[in-house]
């Protein structure tokens, strides 16, 4: 296992130990422990935004599509060929 050294604010640290006390565990147990959590947490905001993007340019896509179509058109089956085509560029033709 790897050994840092890293700074922190006096009263960062007051709380560090005194959390860590509390808990019964190390002061770099606690802190494996808030670092693992906390990249976690970040890692799950970005899948999070992630998402967001893809669902934004899904919408966008579908507004593309609704441009063209006309009543009547079976908008369902070109989102089905984009998707089967493995989202390469469609024509209404097609």
């Amino acid at each position: 296992m790897a050994k840092v050294n890293v700074s922190l604010p006096d009263d960062l640290l007051e709380q560090v130990d005194s959390l860590a006390e509390e808990l019964d565990r190390s002061r770099s147990g606690l802190v494996q422990e808030a670092t693992a959590h906390y990249i976690a947490h970040l890692q799950e905001k970005r899948a999070a935004q992630e998402r967001r993007e893809s669902i934004l340019q899904a919408m966008a896509d579908a507004r593309e599509i609704a441009k063209v179509a006309h009543p009547g058109m079976d908008v369902t089956e070109i989102i089905r060929r984009d998707r089967d085509n493995d989202y390469k560029p469609w024509s209404i033709d097609e």
